[in-house]
């Protein structure tokens, strides 16, 4: 069954499809911008174009393609679409149990049949839509120690796009594509794979599917960011060991991360994110509530890694925690930690900084009702994370640095009574946007942002054109339905949303949004953007350009995110303590550990340190570098031969004086005896004149 109705409503032109069951999963063929599953983001060399072809699939396994104002169903029963990361127009529908299963290369204007019969757990790759990785079980014989649970699958690849298969390694575990795709070094078709070989695990890549070389042997698991490759091992007193290395592969040489508590195990690992090269690590201590875990923050070039949070909230079930950066903006993250007195109640902080110093996040001053928010003491503003919602519930896009959306509460923890709160300065201060859990959406840059209801059935939406300051609402549909998300093209680029949810009968239902006739115009002057300033963050700050609340027009739809990054004047959180030097407390007088000798050449000058390193690129300010300091002037033998003969000479000279000048008074002292009685009567009477006259 498909039903589609056209609904004009003022300015919001709506189109609304009914289907059987509701939706699963959207792709936007031809998009600008993907999002892989694994939250990497590959920019496409297409996409500009306005109209957007649109694939969804349903409870009940059907697609449905969209060509602007027409759907149509495609034949057959699917399990997953899959969009190539290497070119967005390129889809693939993927049959369920044996079902067929295709390849468009032209966003469904034709469609060719490939081979998915008896494979599973599809990699594409991120370079070439030809290129495939693919799992079939394997028949294990009893006595082969090699194929066994979880590594009785074979590894197949496909150079066509999933037309033919070819047969790799056996014994597979995991397997992907390098993740390096910028070197042009490396081969576009190379793999990881961990596999088990003589009854030993091992990691290994291959740029032929045949040949390969090992990079450890005892792997238990991997993960490969752009930056850095981490292999997971166990360890010797019963928990697990993480190492890492380079991530280009030939430059892998592992180092095990050493955390500062050697005395805990370690039972798990979540790598959170790898910004600016330092490691976000989440490690759970705990073999049996591997739920609560501790941050650590490894220094710029992966090491020295310290705590930063403690009771960091974490999945089980996926491993997922409850740690979000904020996109579009430097070093920004929320996350939520367990109340360190009962491990049960949770609350939400906030670090400006990449996690060095957290907070707790300001409550807004009124609430959507112009109510004063009553919040003393401990009570701040919190927010459901990803481990209980199916959805996240923080959210941001690269394209709109500051805009932050998200569901929560105000209070000491998160609580159940939930509302939706929005911030457009990267999180220091939030407004309360309505009562009640919402779905939103960002578009155009953050020039529209777009909820609905999400906790109750509804037929509106409300929509903002100027950064959340002001709200207007328009109904979209003649019935209820209970909206399940909301979403646009992930560039920001295109004017309209989807929203889709159920309706009371069970149905699926999709509604697009179209807001291309909100404004009549594109911006163009320099008089309709301003200038938005974000925290100096790791000794600068970034400015970005984005449009005013006031301009009555859309950013153009080739607009990039323009921003100035400036240094920021120094301070104390700038600097670390030099090699030698040691800190008491955190943030203070850096003092050395022994006794410190600078080399000095004599007669020039030198920097003497003050026992710190400059951390960042921090201008001016505090400024704790070293000092050039004067070396003392050195003498050469010549110097020192000058020196003695004239030493030698003052002193004879001195030796001669004295002699003359004793010879002299001893002289005198004689002639005075001689005449000592002849002459004190004088004396004497002379010194009466003088008392006298005085």
């Amino acid at each position: 069954m498909l039903e589609i109705r056209f609904l004009p409503f003022l300015l919001v032109l709506t189109c609304a499809i009914i289907v059987e069951r509701p939706i699963t999963q959207i792709v936007w063929c031809g998009a600008s911008i993907i999002y892989t599953r694994e939250d990497e983001t590959i920019p496409q060399f297409q996409g500009l174009e306005e109209e957007k072809t649109i694939f969804f699939i349903t409870e009940a396994h059907q697609i449905y393609q969209s060509n602007g104002t027409v759907w149509n169903q495609i034949e057959g029963l699917f399990e997953d679409i899959q969009i190539s990361p290497a070119d967005s127009r390129v889809i693939f529908l993927f049959g369920q149990n044996g079902q067929k299963s295709y390849r468009t290369n032209d966003c469904g204007e034709n469609f060719e049949e490939i081979d998915t019969n008896g494979f599973y757990g599809f990699r594409l790759n991120k370079m070439s839509w030809k290129w495939m990785l693919a799992f079939k079980k394997q028949q294990c014989d009893h006595f082969d120690m090699d194929c066994r649970e979880p590594y009785n699958n074979q590894l197949f690849y496909s150079e066509d796009g999933a037309k033919t298969w070819l047969p790799s390694f056996k014994n597979c575990r995991e397997a992907s594509w390098d993740k390096i795709i910028e070197d042009i070094t490396v081969p576009d078709e190379r793999s990881i794979v961990l596999f088990s070989y003589e009854n030993q695990t091992q990691l290994i890549y291959s740029d032929n599917f045949a040949n390969y070389h090992t990079l450890m042997i005892g792997a238990q698991g991997y993960y490969q960011t752009t930056k850095y490759l981490f292999v997971l091992t166990s360890s010797s007193n019963g928990g697990y060991e993480l190492h890492y290395g380079h991530s280009k592969l030939e430059e892998f040489s592992e180092k095990l991360v050493e955390l500062p508590l050697q005395i805990l195990k370690e039972y798990s690992y979540t790598v959170l994110d790898t910004e600016n090269g330092r490691i976000y690590l989440s490690v759970s201590h705990y073999q049996q509530e591997q739920s609560i875990t501790n941050v650590y923050i490894s220094n710029q070039i992966g090491e020295d890694f310290q705590i930063v949070l403690t009771n960091n909230v974490r999945s089980t079930q996926d491993g997922n925690c409850d740690f979000e950066k904020l996109l579009g903006l430097t070093s920004t993250y929320v996350a939520n930690t367990y109340d360190q007195r009962d491990q049960k109640d949770k609350s939400t902080v906030i670090s400006f900084n990449g996690g060095k110093k957290w907070e707790s996040i300001k409550a807004p001053k009124y609430d959507s009702e112009e109510n004063v928010v009553e919040c003393g003491g401990e009570c701040s503003l919190h927010f459901v994370g990803r481990t209980e919602s199916y959805r996240q519930t923080i959210y941001t896009v690269d394209q709109a640095p500051g805009i932050v959306l998200g569901v929560g509460n105000v209070g000491v923890f998160i609580t159940q009574e939930q509302n939706t709160y929005m911030s457009a300065d990267g999180g220091q201060n939030w407004i309360e946007v309505r009562k009640g859990s919402h779905v939103f959406e960002i578009a155009d840059f953050g020039g529209v942002i777009v909820m609905a209801k999400d906790y109750e059935p509804t037929n509106e939406i409300i929509y903002s054109l100027d950064y959340g300051k002001t709200w207007k609402t328009k109904i979209i549909y003649d019935d209820l339905f209970m909206a399940q998300n909301l979403v646009t093209e992930a560039s920001g680029t295109v004017r309209y949303f989807l929203i889709y949810g159920k309706t009371d009968k069970g149905e699926g239902i999709i509604l697009k949004l179209d807001f291309s006739d909100i404004f009549s115009k594109e911006c163009k002057s320099n008089l309709d953007y301003d200038i938005w300033n974000s925290k100096c963050i790791d000794g600068s700050q970034t400015k970005y350009f984005r449009k005013k609340e006031n301009s009555e027009c859309f950013n153009p739809k080739q607009m990039i995110t323009k921003k100035i990054i400036e240094p920021c004047p120094c301070k104390r959180e700038d600097w670390i303590c030099a090699q030698g030097y040691v800190s008491q407390l955190e943030g203070g007088e850096c003092l050395p550990i022994a006794n410190i000798s600078d080399y000095c050449e004599p007669g020039k000058t030198f920097f003497k340190t003050q026992g710190y390193i400059k951390l960042t690129q921090c201008l001016g300010g505090l400024d704790l570098g070293p000092i050039e300091t004067q070396c003392p002037k050195s003498f050469n033998l010549n110097d020192i031969l000058l020196y003695i003969i004239i030493s030698a000479v003052f002193v004879f000279v001195i030796l001669i004086g004295y002699v003359v000048v004793k010879r002299v008074l001893t002289a005198e002292e004689k002639s005075q005896n001689l005449n000592v009685n002849k002459y004190n009567q004088m004396e004497f009477q002379e010194d009466d004149e003088e008392d006298q006259q005085l």
